[in-house]
């Protein structure tokens, strides 16, 4: 499986339909004082709000390339050197059917940011 460097949980919050993205929201550095081989590994949602179906698509990107996602969970090897940091940036789609089905109040306390639309977890393992 790989040892897991780092965890990352998103929240989908605020955005009530359609794509979001959020470029550069989280670093990732190597602390250590060797390189490290790493990947990405989208591990699904952590939350149980029973609105996280309405999340079609989210990914993790990488500004060196490196991503994850529902679509595509196992991202592609990449190295990271010793002190070296990549800015970490979040994508998703909302499907325009939870404005569609939910009630005033939750999309209220949605865009409010005080309820969220579900929690997903990213791994950063050792490849």
């Amino acid at each position: 499986m790989g040892e897991v460097i780092r965890r990352f949980l998103i929240y989908v919050t605020r955005d009530v339909e359609g794509r979001a993205s959020y470029p550069r929201s989280a670093k990732l550095c190597n602390s250590s004082g060797e390189a490290v081989r790493a990947k990405l590994r989208y591990a699904g949602p952590f939350t149980k709000t029973g609105l996280e179906g309405y999340v079609e698509y989210i990914a993790l990107v990488l500004s060196n390339g490196a991503s994850a996602s529902n679509a595509k969970p196992e991202g592609e090897p990449f190295d990271l050197g010793p002190g070296e940091c990549v800015d970490v940036g979040v994508e998703y789609v909302v499907s325009k059917r939870l404005k569609e089905e939910l009630d005033f109040v939750k999309l209220k306390l949605i865009n409010d940011g005080r309820l969220n639309i579900g929690g997903f977890q990213f791994d950063v393992v050792k490849a």
